[in-house]
């Protein structure tokens, strides 16, 4: 295992970041923003044509994580995450030169069925354990928040506390603001091989003191010494989850509120409306299934009728970057230092500040907070069934 070198003549920290989505992204803010030198690489020739793009950008601390008793660390780093973004949201609208459609409507989730009513009732008393804000809506109420909600409806509930945000938007946020700093930019940069030992030398000579891996659903670069010797970072395999979602034009008397269901959400933009999203496990493929893009229409239309009338804009698939037990992989990894911000799933638009501070204060100064430890590497060699599983509980994912 190599040392990693100590930092050059003029006293900063120099840190390479591969991966230009937006978790590699914010941590190359922060890093930057504490003083590092820093430089991003990236395969794409456009920041964030990973997944990001393909994001639907909802902020949903308490929907996601409320229900998910055996995932404490997760719901705890999805309650941090929501705790950081409207300071960050704030911070990129500065820096980056215009608004990133923050959204502070809240989301909205309904029942249609008596089983869904039980569900509701669930989500409605893990939010109030949990401390989050939550508020029960009766048939009447739902209408009157939601004009666009005129299906058949058994009740609801308003969490005031969920957010959203354009990914695309906070992309070009990103970029512009990291420009403004002096974060170096390398896009259209394969990154296959790093050299290690001392510090890190990348394919174009450029060398640095620590390296953040930040691939998404991308490959992970392979480390040697200068003799061709290989480092392992022991990093468990990332696991592919292919979701198609669907994009609308806006109409009128269309959602204003995120909504969900148990099968479906609705995430209405100032530029489209998007209905998502498929969960297919290991699946690593980007085609769209017409078939799939047209069910997930008919459920929003059954929803709201006026999206059954809304023309198609697009339609796409992106791959998720899983884990084996769907929670992230954060901090140093088996090569020293070399540092993880990988397999975020379905929350890197929420958890990507989280990350970036967790990033941080283990690239500065080895800081790992009680919450950082449960998503080390390490807790693969720990556990057969690391303590975030869903199988080792028995629980299937619905949404």
């Amino acid at each position: 295992m190599p040392a990693a070198s100590n930092p050059g003549n003029n006293g900063s920290l120099r840190v390479a970041v591969i991966g230009g989505g937006i978790v590699g992204l914010s941590c190359a803010l922060e890093l930057k923003q504490r003083g590092a030198d820093v430089a991003v690489y990236d395969r794409g020739a456009e920041l964030g044509a990973g997944v990001t793009i393909r994001a639907a950008g909802m902020l949903g601390a308490a929907f996601e994580w409320a229900l998910e008793a055996d995932q404490m660390a997760l719901a705890a780093l999805a309650h941090q995450a929501g705790e950081i973004w409207p300071e960050f949201a704030a911070k990129l609208e500065r820096l980056g030169g215009g608004p990133v459609e923050y959204s502070t409507e809240g989301a909205i989730v309904v029942a249609r069925t008596a089983s869904e009513t039980g569900w509701l009732e669930g989500l409605a008393a893990a939010c109030q354990a949990r401390g989050l804000p939550v508020k029960r809506l009766s048939a009447t109420d739902i209408k009157r928040e939601e004009r666009a909600l005129v299906g058949s409806t058994l009740g609801g509930l308003l969490l005031p506390g969920d957010r959203q945000v354009d990914p695309a938007i906070v992309l070009q946020r990103l970029g512009a603001a990291l420009k403004r700093v002096g974060v170096g930019l390398r896009l259209g940069r394969v990154v296959e091989k790093v050299i290690a030992g001392p510090g890190f030398q990348m394919p174009d000579g450029e060398k640095f003191d620590r390296v953040v891996l930040a691939t998404g659903a991308g490959p992970i670069p392979k480390f040697a010494s200068r003799e061709g010797d290989p480092f392992d970072p022991a990093l468990p395999e990332i696991v592919p989850v292919k979701g198609q979602m669907l994009a609308l034009a806006p109409m009128e008397g269309g959602p204003r509120h995120v909504v969900h269901t148990r099968d479906v959400y609705v995430a209405p933009k100032s530029r489209w409306t998007l209905v998502g999203a498929t969960v297919e496990r290991g699946k690593a493929d980007t085609t769209v299934d017409r078939d799939k893009v047209e069910e997930l229409r008919a459920r929003a239309a059954e929803l709201m009728p006026v999206l059954g009338r809304a023309p198609e804009v697009s339609a796409w698939a992106g791959v998720r970057p899983g884990t084996p037990d769907d929670a992230p992989l954060i901090g140093e990894t088996g090569v020293a230092g070399v540092f993880a911000a990988l397999g975020h799933y379905r929350n890197g638009v929420l958890f990507a500040p989280a990350t970036a501070g967790i990033v941080a204060d283990q690239v500065f100064d080895g800081k790992v907070s009680p919450l950082a430890r449960a998503f080390e590497i390490r807790r693969f060699d720990k556990l057969d069934e690391a303590r975030h599983s869903r199988s080792a509980q028995g629980v299937a994912k619905t949404r």
